[in-house]
């Protein structure tokens, strides 16, 4: 029996980096950029004020648009 194991796990490594790396380059490419703005809003708030971020959230979350 020939003992392939080390030589198959490379480049079906190497083929899965690939498939991930174009996958994430993708979704990137693809994501709505008119919500940046409000996940920057939203992110600057619940640093500013944790307390109060948990009542707003929904108010953010109805600013968003949908992906």
């Amino acid at each position: 029996m020939i003992n392939l194991s080390w030589e198959l796990l490379f480049p079906v490594g190497a083929a899965l980096l690939g498939v991930a790396i174009i996958f994430g380059l993708m979704r990137y490419h693809r994501r709505d950029r008119r919500n940046d703005a409000v996940t920057e809003a939203a992110t600057r708030e619940e640093y500013q004020h944790p307390d109060r971020y948990d009542q707003a959230e929904d108010e953010f979350r109805d600013k968003a648009r949908p992906t």
